[in-house]
């Protein structure tokens, strides 16, 4: 009869030995099976076992894909695959026949520079379609991709009638680049800026109303900046014809007549003030001067109309030559040479300084 003790609240509490509780150490535990290896154990072995019905699936899937995909190929190599989508698309322009609202009329506000036909394309629509099945968003996109255009708002008009709002880009300046031509010579290309210095698109110079030309390799990208600086030197500004980015450092600003006003890499505010105030006081901007130089801090350096310039008699590095100004706004850059007056006859018909006739 197994040992029992009763506690002072009246339960009963086994106190015979756990289990195992006197099993020496490395003992097997009581009615557990000996291995029959010793001590190491018998491994267990792997066995994939697949059966007959997984593989015949498998072996139908890979045959159904190949098989589709060679069929495919076939049918895009015959062009039965343009001929289904045509045959679609017929069937669409037959449904939306008769659909509602049919497109009867565009509008468009704010075109100045866009053409029609770019932006009837980019709607991609046409007489008859319904209102319901033009994709607005994607025809935003599309008039958005136009070089001139800045912004577009596209908005359907009930009953048949889209809208179109666009807001071009304004160019600004005239950058003049130099590209090499097909003799291997530089020619100098034209291309349109706006305010953002976005490079709007290449034309010809005597096409063309802008009247600011740019010059200088990174000078489309900081003219935000020059018209920011040219704000507050309105007579300056005003006057302005062309400005050349030197060593995409600093400007130098080309006023009407030919005056060159070399503005510092750092403080050209400050310069302008104080060439504004010498104007102001003392007429400089309308002096016969050729150069305005603000470069120094401390003082202004000016040169007199047709008065060399000393850097090139010393062996100097001279500034950079002005920008060619195109034919519409002062002729052309390499005027020809004027031809030498023919040889007149004299009186009694004989050839006059000796000239062979």
């Amino acid at each position: 009869m197994p040992a029992v003790t009763t506690t002072p609240f009246g339960k009963d509490i086994d106190v015979r030995p756990r289990r195992g509780a006197a099993r020496r150490p490395g003992a097997p535990r009581p009615g557990a099976a000996r291995p029959t290896q010793g001590r190491k154990t018998a491994r267990k072995r792997f066995r994939l076992n697949v059966s007959w019905r997984a593989a015949l699936i498998l072996g139908v899937v890979v045959m159904t894909l190949g098989g589709g995909a060679i069929a495919g190929y076939a049918l895009w190599k015959s062009g039965a695959i343009d001929d289904g989508k045509a045959w679609i698309e017929g069937v669409k322009k037959r449904v939306t026949g008769f659909a509602p609202f049919p497109l009867e009329d565009v509008t468009v506000e704010g075109r100045k520079h866009v053409t029609k036909d770019a932006v009837l394309k980019a709607l991609n629509a046409a007489r008859g379609d319904s209102l319901l099945t033009i994709d607005l968003h994607g025809a935003r996109e599309r008039l958005e991709r136009i070089e001139w255009v800045e912004h577009a708002a596209v908005e359907r008009r009930w009953p048949d009638t889209i809208h179109v709002a666009l807001r071009e880009r304004q160019a600004v300046a005239l950058w003049q680049s130099k590209t090499a031509g097909a003799n291997g010579a530089s020619v100098a290309e034209y291309i349109l800026i706006d305010r953002s210095g976005r490079k709007v698109r290449t034309v010809d110079p005597a096409e063309s109303s802008v009247r600011l030309l740019l010059a200088g390799e990174g000078a489309p990208e900081q003219v935000a900046g020059l018209f920011l600086l040219l704000q507050d030197a309105k007579p300056i500004a005003d006057r302005l014809r062309a400005a050349v980015f030197v060593g995409q450092r600093r400007w130098n600003l080309i006023l009407d007549h030919g005056l060159q006003i070399r503005l510092p890499e750092e403080g050209a505010g400050e310069a302008l003030k104080r060439a504004l105030e010498l104007d102001r006081s003392d007429q400089l901007l309308s002096r016969d001067l050729s150069v305005i130089d603000l470069r120094l801090p401390d003082r202004i350096t000016l040169r007199r109309a047709g008065a060399p310039d000393p850097l090139s008699s010393v062996g100097g590095r001279p500034e950079p030559a002005p920008p060619s100004p195109p034919a519409a706004t002062g002729g052309p850059a390499n005027p020809p040479a004027a031809k030498p007056p023919a040889a007149q006859p004299a009186p009694d018909g004989k050839p006059r300084g000796g000239q062979k006739t």
